[in-house]
């Protein structure tokens, strides 16, 4: 017997996962026009390089501390009011990460044009550690959900985040 997606999982997890990728989407876009623009790739500067990794270590910083600030629920808050927040913080959050972990290339973009020689190898640099910091921060999946869950209940009082997801822990038989 194979377990499709519940119509929770249906509702709030597939429409933000297709956001945060159309976001995503337009760092793979800015690359490609750069390429394109200038195929030419001579060795870029090395004060490019470094505001590229500066950028990929200051989002990396961001996500971690922004990111995933939420204000933990109050006490006795009803069950629909708490999945409800839980949700549009978690949909707010998610859209803050995916935006934190695009900034390296657009960053390397513009550095491709200020720093001579201009080189679109910057973006080379840029784009592999975005797609990690996308992949392990901003894609919607039970470990993000686990982690803005944990802040959601830092006082006690229960968010139900995974489950209005539909991403809970599934105890096996």
């Amino acid at each position: 017997m194979t377990s499709g997606p519940t119509p929770s999982t249906t509702t709030h997890l597939r429409p933000l996962q297709m956001l945060t990728g159309i976001i995503f989407g337009g760092s793979v876009m800015i690359c490609a026009a750069r390429v394109v623009i200038d195929a030419s790739a001579p060795m870029p500067s090395w004060w490019a390089v470094g505001l590229v990794v500066v950028a990929l270590f200051g989002a990396a910083y961001a996500i971690n501390v922004a990111g995933y600030s939420v204000p933990a629920l109050p006490h006795g808050l009803p069950r629909e009011n708490a999945e409800g927040t839980a949700l549009r913080l978690f949909s707010q959050t998610t859209v803050l990460r995916a935006t934190l972990a695009e900034v390296p290339v657009v960053v390397a973009f513009f550095s491709s044009f200020a720093f001579s020689p201009h080189s679109w190898l910057t973006i080379a640099v840029a784009l592999p550690g975005s797609a990690a910091l996308f992949a392990l921060h901003a894609w919607p999946s039970l470990r993000t959900a686990e982690r803005v869950q944990e802040g959601l209940e830092a006082d006690g009082a229960r968010s139900h985040l995974t489950e209005a997801l539909g991403i809970g822990r599934r105890l096996s038989r």
